[in-house]
């Protein structure tokens, strides 16, 4: 999917592409199933590198044809709902049993660590947020994974040490607690800072709705099942008020 960014002028237009093939690294890891970690690693890089080198000469013939400037290629493993389109189901293909198994977070790190290596070896110009997006509405592994008890928010906070984002479009019982939610934000931006890395988060506080309930979101952002939240209470800790400090990342003179 191409799209064009355009300024205030033509000369500020620039020309983005941004890919995604969560359905082709899934068929072509089936085609090395029981094989080693240096196989599988070596045919996520080459699927990267193939999905990522289309995307760029397609962006450049777009550039050619408009008269705008080719900027960068994204190379996202970003889900839809549409069957077949899923990061979970890739962990899956991995070896794992449901994305939240023992291994997840080690399958999901090979995984995003593989599409970036393909992605730079083909373009000079790869950029965004590479990687592999983990949301739970728009991806129907990750849906079955959390309806099976295998995947949970904390879980996923795991998880995005990782990867390109944070928790994302999770269904939320309506009347968590606004600090239940300030610390689970908290949590994500550690992770953040700690790691120099961007995160975000987007919970949803689905009223009327709980725990095992679903709730229908529409079109691409899907639909979601209502995940547990801890219960135990943290308010007397985000009720201090005040800012964080930036953390130490360097101690050099």
């Amino acid at each position: 999917m191409a799209g064009a960014f355009h300024g205030v002028t033509e000369a500020d237009s620039i020309i983005n592409v941004g890919v995604s093939g969560p359905g082709v690294v899934k068929c072509a890891l089936e085609q090395v199933r029981g094989e080693s970690f240096e196989v599988l690693c070596e045919t996520i890089k080459k699927t990267a590198f193939k999905i990522t080198r289309v995307g760029q000469l397609v962006a450049k013939k777009a550039s050619e044809r408009l008269g705008v400037p080719f900027g960068i290629v994204d190379l996202s493993l970003a889900p839809t709902p549409a069957i077949g389109d899923s990061v979970a189901d890739v962990l899956c293909e991995m070896g794992l049993e449901y994305a939240g198994a023992p291994g997840t977070t080690a399958a999901l790190a090979m995984l995003n660590d593989q599409v970036k290596k393909g992605g730079v070896m083909a373009s000079s110009y790869v950029g965004g947020l590479s990687g592999a997006f983990i949301p739970v509405s728009e991806d129907q592994g990750m849906i079955d994974a959390v309806e099976a008890g295998a995947l949970t928010i904390e879980k996923l906070e795991a998880m995005t040490c990782v990867c390109s984002v944070g928790l994302d479009m999770i269904a939320i019982p309506g009347d968590t607690p606004n600090t239940t939610i300030a610390g689970i934000i908290a949590d994500e931006l550690a992770i953040g800072m700690i790691n120099q890395k961007t995160t975000a988060v987007r919970v949803i506080p689905v009223i009327g709705k709980g725990v095992g309930e679903n709730v229908e979101f529409g079109g691409l952002l899907g639909h979601a099942p209502i995940m547990p939240v801890n219960k135990f209470d943290c308010s007397a800790f985000v009720n201090r008020g005040g800012r964080i400090p930036a953390p130490i990342h360097s101690f050099k003179n």
